[in-house]
């Protein structure tokens, strides 16, 4: 099962990369509201945790990578929230190709079920 999962991943991650499609923003105007957003390096994996508000839902994340901050490409899908962390908190895991990474630029694409990028506002964190 974990196989097919992986498979299932990874031929999806190839769609988005190599497709030529434009995305567009979802045309109801609806907006995701992020309330908290990190990437960080844990145990040589690269970790990405972010939740929402729970107001608007996505079929699926894009997580995107840039080493500029201007030209992102779409690195993995993440298909739904973190069960082990309850509603509307998301986490993405991968293993790390090279220390640093965690220092380069990510942003999270939402997408809704008609594959529409949905609008996004992120909530900085207080400290």
């Amino acid at each position: 099962m974990k196989a097919i999962k992986n498979t299932t991943c990874l031929l999806l991650i190839a769609l988005f990369i190599t497709g030529t499609a434009n995305a567009q923003v979802s045309p109801n105007g609806s907006k995701i509201t992020i309330t908290n957003f990190t990437v960080y390096e844990k145990n040589d994996q690269l970790v990405i945790d972010w939740q929402t508000d729970g107001l608007v839902e996505a079929n699926y994340w894009q997580i995107q990578r840039s080493e500029d901050g201007k030209n992102f490409r779409t690195i993995a899908l993440v298909l739904g929230p973190d069960p082990r962390q309850g509603a509307n908190r998301y986490q993405y895991k991968g293993k790390m190709r090279k220390r640093g990474e965690s220092a380069l630029s990510y942003r999270l694409s939402p997408v809704d079920r008609s594959e529409q990028e949905i609008n996004t506002e992120i909530i900085p964190a207080t400290k």
